[in-house]
């Protein structure tokens, strides 16, 4: 994944920040495969509505770390504190007690893969409040100079 050059597979929007950043493997009709990626966790999970079938393995990265994560281990925190690029507010951690401390941070829930469903689309109702409706995708975290970063997935 190269940072500020990349676009995310769902929204078109440029991925500019690790921190919330997804990928998957997705198998195409001719059965060759190819990388998605997404500059939030909300876009991934509503690529993956349209296109179940066709995926094969889920990545997101540990807020903290940067690392990339096996999706269906890892452990979110949802919350409207989180200022995501599309406005899930989503964010994954590698870890149970990371994860509760994040979730303490941002005041928010901690939830797994199989308990995030429909309402964590992008721009949905997750990082949305009557007083806040963010109107452009915006971060909590700095996004990185003009020198694009690279990233690879590994397990």
């Amino acid at each position: 994944m190269h940072l500020g050059s990349d676009v995310c597979d769902f929204c078109i929007m440029i991925i500019s920040d690790a921190n919330f950043a997804a990928a998957c493997i997705v198998h195409t009709p001719d059965g060759r495969t190819h990388t998605a990626a997404f500059d939030d966790i909300g876009c991934l999970l509503a690529f993956d509505q349209a296109n179940h079938d066709s995926i094969d393995q889920r990545y997101v990265t540990d807020y903290d770390s940067g690392d990339w994560l096996d999706a269906t281990k890892a452990f979110y925190i949802q919350s409207p504190d989180i200022r995501s690029p599309m406005a899930s507010g989503l964010i994954a951690s590698a870890t149970q007690a990371d994860a509760d401390r994040l979730a303490d941070r941002f005041r928010g829930s901690v939830l797994r893969f199989d308990e995030l469903g429909t309402h964590a689309e992008p721009g949905g109702p997750a990082n949305t409040t009557e007083e806040t409706a963010p109107a452009t995708p915006t971060t909590d975290t700095e996004p990185p100079g003009a020198d694009a970063t690279t990233q690879e997935i590994s397990e």
